[in-house]
């Protein structure tokens, strides 16, 4: 009854508060597939659809908390969980007389999802989207000379072709630009060479590269031994099936769920940040130029508020209200193309230059 209580009070309020035009926050979106198989098809379906809203639910919640934070959530009933759908899309679907295949679109309700983890002292953590460099290294057995830039590296081609990994963070598949390419081979990645790695890091501006070292696990599956650059211990995933596309396919949701948790592990609480102000000054390229940038700066989870001061001579000066640190602000802006600099009491705001 506690749940129900606090379910029907925060909608009230969301139907008051939403604007009738809102747009899905693509950070509650999530898509999934499901493979049941019961009694008939009917029962398949419904256990189908149970088990996509859940999978949907818990890929949103690990995006807004912390592993412990998700167990908790995950503790809810089906019926309750359905009261954060707010709508689910059918992209395909298979049902034969016993089993139900589809692969769905799920909406979860997030504002709805927030007021409810702070009822219940679930940690909020800041979401930014993070840019991920992977460095596919492949071979077929491990006595095999290991393959990064050759064409026929499968597991490159298949990072290149992915066209969505269902995640929040944006990955790259490490790009064979004269730098990169100069920089880093396949043997330089296993032994995770830290000039060249150094190299490519600067390069690309994000310091989230992770090297993965795969080959075929005997006569089916894949091994891959997934080596993070900034820290951390390697670990090892497995993959079942046999030798097709699918299974790359299969093999780089594993190796996205292992890297979104790894990347989440280190993100902040927001109930344990110091919240902070600081006076930015940004050369701007003219009015149009300025508000591009205001509304990246508004729309990023780190930022609070966003106050011009004053306009003039292609300058802006704001102060801008921080969640966190300057420092994840810096990271979070790089993936916008934007440099922030501490010049000692105050900071500059530059485009990046490539």
């Amino acid at each position: 009854m506690r749940l129900l209580s606090i379910l029907s009070a925060a909608l009230c309020w969301l139907c008051l508060a939403a604007p009738a035009d809102a747009q899905p926050n693509a950070n509650y979106t999530a898509e999934v597939e499901i493979d049941v198989t019961s009694a008939d098809a009917a029962t398949a379906r419904d256990k189908g659809m149970k088990q996509a809203y859940r999978g949907a639910f818990l890929a949103v919640a690990r995006n807004l908390t912390s592993n412990d934070g998700v167990e908790r959530l995950n503790s809810l009933t089906d019926d309750q969980l359905l009261n954060f759908i707010s709508e689910a899309e059918v992209l395909s679907e298979k049902a034969s007389d016993v089993r139900y295949m589809a692969r769905l679109k799920v909406q979860i309700n997030g504002e709805l999802l927030k007021a409810y983890m702070q009822e219940q002292g679930i940690p909020l953590i800041v979401v930014t989207s993070a840019n991920v460099i992977v460095v596919p290294v492949f071979r077929e057995f491990a006595a095999d000379a290991p393959l990064l830039w050759e064409s026929d590296n499968l597991w490159r081609k298949a990072w290149e072709n992915a066209a969505n990994t269902g995640s929040i963070n944006n990955y790259i598949s490490v790009p064979a630009d004269g730098i990169n390419y100069a920089a880093l081979d396949a043997d330089k990645a296993l032994q995770m060479n830290s000039l060249a790695l150094d190299t490519v890091a600067s390069h690309l501006g994000t310091r989230n590269i992770f090297v993965l070292d795969t080959m075929y696990n005997g006569i089916e599956g894949l091994k891959i031994v997934v080596m993070p650059y900034s820290g951390g211990n390697p670990q090892t995933i497995f993959v079942s099936g046999d030798r097709s596309p699918d299974l790359f396919d299969k093999a780089i949701k594993d190796v996205v769920r292992y890297i979104d948790s790894t990347i989440q592990s280190r993100r902040v609480d927001v109930s344990t940040v110091t919240q902070g102000e600081i006076l930015v000054i940004y050369n701007s390229a003219g009015l149009k130029d300025w508000v591009k940038t205001e509304n990246v700066l508004r729309n990023m989870s780190n930022v609070k508020a966003v106050n011009v001061e004053a306009m003039g001579g292609a300058k802006v000066q704001f102060r801008i209200s921080l969640i966190g640190s300057p420092d994840d602000l810096a990271t979070a802006l790089k993936a916008h193309q934007l440099t922030l600099r501490d010049n000692g009491g105050f900071y500059t705001l530059d485009k990046s230059i490539h």
